[in-house]
């Protein structure tokens, strides 16, 4: 009896570890139907996630704001797979889009913000159905950024 009670617990284990697969979290989003020119704000709970693109054409305009972040300047760094990147990220949070920086052969990142930031994503190469857009935010310090107002 205790050997039938194991196996049904260990059963049961398996069956929910494999339901929990297929139960997405809340940092990988879809960005289904995003009218060129609309920015996708990425749920601001989240640090990390990757963002599916379903027919990646023209541009994806991405805004990050993680609220763990708000009293920090970050960056966020955009991991591609190697040699076979779909897309080009440029940091447009200032208004104009400037290359984010190469960190290694894989991942690029933005310049580092204080409010939030606004990552164009261009679409390049021939149309793929679905394409996955790695991200992560990065801090430069880990004090919030504080105003000193000189008198």
């Amino acid at each position: 009896m205790a050997a039938l009670t194991h196996i049904s617990i260990v059963l049961l284990l398996f069956i929910v570890l494999a339901q929990s697969r297929f139960i997405s979290s809340p940092c990988d989003e879809m960005t289904y139907g995003v009218p060129a020119g609309q920015v996708y704000k990425v749920n601001p709970s989240c640090t990390q996630g990757s963002i599916s693109w379903s027919y990646p054409r023209d541009t994806l305009m991405l805004f990050f704001a993680p609220t763990d972040l708000k009293d920090y300047k970050f960056a966020v760094c955009f991991k591609m797979y190697a040699n076979d990147s779909s897309y080009d990220v440029l940091d447009a949070t200032k208004g104009d889009k400037q290359p984010c920086k190469r960190v290694s052969d894989t991942e690029v990142c933005t310049d580092y913000h204080l409010d939030g930031v606004l990552a164009d994503v261009e679409a390049k190469g021939p149309l793929r159905f679905l394409d996955e857009i790695r991200y992560r935010a990065v801090t430069s310090v880990q004090e919030p950024q504080v105003a000193v107002v000189l008198l």
